[in-house]
């Protein structure tokens, strides 16, 4: 039957279920019978369509029977697995009486325990058939079939290797039953958890059935049977449920990881355009903005790719929210950084690029978050000094304009002509192609040291020209001095020594 057809059965069915606020007297309510189990194998989109328009007591109905379903298949898988170890007591028995009788058992319990599913599986499906006109209501009196299911298999008789074959080969087909059943299970725990996703929503309560759930989720491996432990892993690799469902899931969450990266990439560029060419803000502003957009995307992308490995992500969501107040007050020095970050974002005393003395650090800026600043010194070394150090102290950006004032001082001889000094430092200034007309140089004698007569120099160059500047004319006076015979002193202490005899007066030293 159709899907669509199926859906107005449903549609249909339920709708004789509601009674009608105009009536007088409200008929009686008549018990709700699940439908959505009218196919077992019914595919997750159609159920989830299914169960959107159904009540909270007709969802409690459906989750019911899909739960019984689950439960009938644990137990066969439970049935089979005892029968793998009655096989295993099969194949260890020197005796072959005991062996025969140990596979009788396998083959028992395994029948005993398929009947029991299907006969629920029957009771289900029959019902809801019978609810969307699919076919007549079974007899309420209707039983399970009074004949016993047969075995498979004869038990072999006579050569006990024979009996030990026939367990190996049961054993085999016994593993490759529990990893069918397995993946059926799977199939059933999915569609009841949609059914109870529903219910949640319409304030059911699912807690018993998702413990359940997680109770018998997984493959159970025993290891002390190396046969079994090799056919669960290998028999879930090659399930669908199984290994091929976490491939497809994997692959899943990578491509959605690759394409998240590409978009914040592309979203990266064009907001640090945006930002450059249209609000006209800082470098420093741009990049952590557009940082800022990036990782958002990525944490977004990261999100719905967790989806594709069916990690529910509502719970962490929440987790976030409640610890929010915790977090936030282990993190004040964070938060006090973060502040001080949007107060230097705000106020923009230095870019990307400018050398800056703050923190008690002195380089060029190279990047900034919300965090800490990155300086690179003019040695190579990376720093990184907090936000808050930064704001809360002295900020000198050396390259904020573009002209300098480049502060030397020389020292003569008190023997040497200062004036002449004068000329000498003011000639090499001005032949300097670097050092700028405007604002003039100046070059006065302007302190008498304690060993030298100190002369300033204070020419102008441009911010990218100082250290040039600063080098080469203090190299350019020098060559002259020594070509003028103008000496540089080194600070000196000329210490005398006097003599004194007992009554303190000054002895006169002879030669």
């Amino acid at each position: 039957m159709s899907f669509r057809s199926m859906a107005i059965g449903l549609i249909l069915a339920t709708a004789t279920t509601i009674p009608l606020g105009a009536q007088d007297e409200k008929p009686a309510e008549a018990k709700y019978v699940p439908v959505t189990t009218v196919n077992l194998a019914i595919p997750l989109d159609q159920l989830r369509t299914l169960v959107r328009p159904l009540t909270k007591q007709e969802l409690e109905g459906e989750a019911e029977t899909w739960f019984k379903l689950l439960v009938a298949k644990g137990k066969q898988i439970s049935a089979v697995r005892l029968g793998v170890k009655k096989t295993n007591e099969a194949i260890a028995a020197g005796d072959e009486n005991a062996a025969k009788n140990s596979l009788d058992q396998a083959q028992k319990v395994k029948d005993k325990a398929k009947a029991k599913a299907e006969e629920t599986e029957k009771e289900v499906t029959d019902a809801a058939q019978a609810e969307l006109g699919m076919k007549e209501k079974p007899e309420e009196d209707a039983g399970p079939k009074s004949e016993e299911p047969q075995s498979e298999e004869a038990m072999p008789d006579g050569d006990p290797m024979d009996v030990n074959t026939a367990a190996n080969t049961k054993k085999d087909q016994l593993l490759k039953d529990v990893n069918t059943l397995q993946e059926e299970r799977a199939g059933l725990s999915e569609r009841l958890e949609i059914v109870l996703q529903s219910l949640e929503k319409k304030g059911g309560d699912v807690e018993e059935y998702r413990k359940y759930i997680l109770a018998v989720s997984g493959i159970e491996v025993d290891t002390s049977d190396a046969t079994a432990t090799y056919a669960a892993v290998v028999g879930w690799m090659a399930s669908k449920e199984g290994g091929q469902r976490l491939a497809w899931n994997v692959g899943k969450f990578l491509l959605i990881l690759f394409i998240s990266w590409i978009i914040a990439k592309f979203i990266q560029g064009v907001t640090n355009w945006l930002l450059e060419k249209k609000l006209r803000l800082s470098r420093l502003a741009e990049n952590l903005i557009a940082r800022m957009i990036k990782n958002i995307v990525l944490v977004v992308g990261f999100a719905i790719a967790l989806t594709a490995l069916e990690v529910d992500i509502t719970p962490i969501i929440a987790a976030i929210g409640a610890t929010g107040l915790v977090v936030g007050l282990a993190l004040q020095g964070t938060l006090s950084n973060f502040a001080s970050g949007l107060m230097i974002l705000v106020n923009r005393p230095f870019d990307v690029g400018d050398v800056v003395t703050a923190g008690g650090t002195t380089g060029v800026i190279d990047q900034m978050n919300l965090v800490s600043t990155r300086f690179k010194t003019f040695d190579n070394q990376t720093i990184y000094v907090p936000n808050n150090e930064i704001w809360n102290n002295v900020i000198t950006n050396i390259t904020a304009n573009h002209t300098r004032r480049v502060d030397m001082e020389f020292g003569i001889g008190y023997d040497d002509d200062f004036e002449k000094a004068e000329q000498i430092i003011m000639a090499a200034v001005t032949s300097h192609e670097k050092v700028l007309k405007k604002p003039d140089p100046q070059v006065i004698t302007h302190d008498l040291g304690e060993s030298s007569v100190n002369i300033v120099c204070r020419p102008w160059a441009k911010t990218a020209d100082w250290w040039q500047v600063k080098t080469e004319v203090t190299r350019e006076v020098k060559r002259r001095f020594d070509e003028a015979g103008i000496s540089i002193p080194y600070p000196q202490q000329d210490v005398h020594f006097y003599t004194v005899n007992k009554e303190g007066h000054p002895v006169k030293q002879e030669g």
